[in-house]
């Protein structure tokens, strides 16, 4: 079974490729996605797998727009053993612009038996 971080490393492959259905493959079918900030066109969480594989289908126009690239990420093991903190700073370069918007992210992920069971993600756009 892969441990918290090696299910985020997961994550961040799956963002690096734009990948929604690898990422939705990540998810537990009852797992609750948090956004800590506000962010346009985005609710403040989502819980089911299926409700946000509707979501992001309804936002694959956005989501192709841009290519991620995840760098200096620093992974933090919790006392929890379900839990990784994760550290990172994410490059959005818009497809057709070639601009790139750079943010720093936290996320907090509790994984069970290889699958991500709460995803809270603290990114201000």
């Amino acid at each position: 079974m892969p441990t918290p971080a090696e299910v985020f490393e997961q994550f961040r492959l799956a963002g690096e490729r734009s990948d929604v259905e690898g990422f939705l493959d990540l998810l537990a079918d009852d797992v609750l996605m948090e956004w800590m900030y506000p962010i346009p066109g985005f609710p403040g969480q989502m819980r089911g797998r299926e409700q946000l594989r509707k979501f992001y289908g309804r936002q694959s126009a956005r989501v192709g727009s841009h290519r991620s690239t995840y760098r200096d990420v620093v992974l933090h093991e919790s006392t929890d053993p379900e839990v990784v903190i994760a550290e990172y700073v994410r490059d959005m370069t818009a497809v057709d612009t070639g601009e790139t918007v750079t943010k720093p992210c936290v996320a907090v992920l509790r994984v069970r038996d290889g699958k991500i069971l709460n995803f809270r993600d603290y990114v201000q756009f």
